[in-house]
């Protein structure tokens, strides 16, 4: 298959799509999973469309601020599951989607620093990420390898996956059309990392897309290494109805071969507010040395 690359356009239609965390937002599903409608397609489009998708893609955005909390559910195929709970505020700005979280977990037993961290994380074409495990502590940028190390124990998500900085790559490689469980079609785009980034010296041959046929919302990711293996998929499994906005209630994120998989789960949301401003201000220089630092480069 031929590697063609996306430039910039107009979006091509209005829908509501967070990029941010792992969650999506869109006005409506006009049609139940599984109609007649929802089946037409698994046409190929062209490469002059997909770029107009995935630019469509990266514009579309909520009216207003948001918070949402959600629970955090890590699933190992061989020990206990291991629960967090989470609050997440977020914005945009110049750059795109920023977002503040804080994760935390209510085990007294736990020591303090695996049992709570705080990041604000930017997204867009030049991504960056911040954090703290203390709350009275400063937060340090995060950077090199550390962009894929596990939040806290036991959870699969890291910071390139809160990122997605795989959705503003330049090159990419379009795939077809899929079905995604009995009926939605779904166009598949291999996301191409740049050759000189974190991502390809880590061994990221490329990130698959899964977009909505009808409504360009994400409904799967997979990261593929060098060896065609895909390292980790991360899957949207229900919506929930907010403010007449559906956002995505529960998102399943899985990591290969070993199959462990945390869950995340909306507990309850709020759209179309005005949050303080200084929630989602970034030191202007780290405080120390940045977490991986010694690695480098970009994602």
């Amino acid at each position: 298959m031929k590697r063609f690359i996306c430039r910039t356009s107009k979006p091509i239609h209005h829908l509501i799509v967070v990029i941010g965390l792992f969650f999506v937002l869109v006005p409506a599903f006009g049609q139940r999973p599984g109609s007649n409608e929802a089946r037409r397609g698994m046409e190929r489009i062209d490469q002059e469309e997909g770029a107009r998708r995935l630019e469509a893609f990266r514009q579309q955005r909520l009216e207003g601020d948001y918070i949402f909390e959600f629970q955090l559910e890590h699933k190992p195929r061989r020990a206990r599951t291991v629960r967090y709970d989470g609050i997440m505020w977020g914005t945009w700005n110049d750059q795109g989607a920023i977002t503040r979280f804080k994760i935390f977990s209510n085990d007294a037993s736990e020591d303090a620093s695996e049992a709570l961290v705080e990041l604000i994380v930017q997204n867009g074409p030049e991504p960056s990420a911040w954090i703290r495990h203390d709350t009275s502590g400063e937060f340090k940028r995060v950077e090199g390898e550390a962009l894929f190390k596990s939040l806290l124990p036991g959870l699969v998500y890291s910071v390139f996956d809160l990122q997605m900085p795989f959705i503003y790559w330049d090159e990419f490689i379009y795939e077809g059309p899929s079905l995604v469980g009995v009926s939605r079609v779904a166009q598949n785009f291999l996301m191409l990392p740049p050759e000189d980034s974190q991502s390809a010296r880590r061994g990221i041959k490329g990130v698959r897309v899964l977009l909505d046929d009808t409504y360009n919302a994400l409904w799967r990711v997979e990261v593929v290494h060098d060896d065609e293996s895909v390292h980790s998929r991360f899957a949207v499994e229900s919506f929930k109805k907010v403010q007449e906005q559906y956002i995505v209630k529960r998102i399943t994120l899985t990591d290969y071969p070993g199959k462990d998989r945390t869950t995340f789960d909306v507990v309850d949301a709020s759209v179309g507010l005005k949050l303080d401003e200084a929630l989602f201000d970034l030191p202007t220089e780290p405080a120390s040395k940045p977490v991986g630092a010694a690695c480098g480069g970009d994602q």
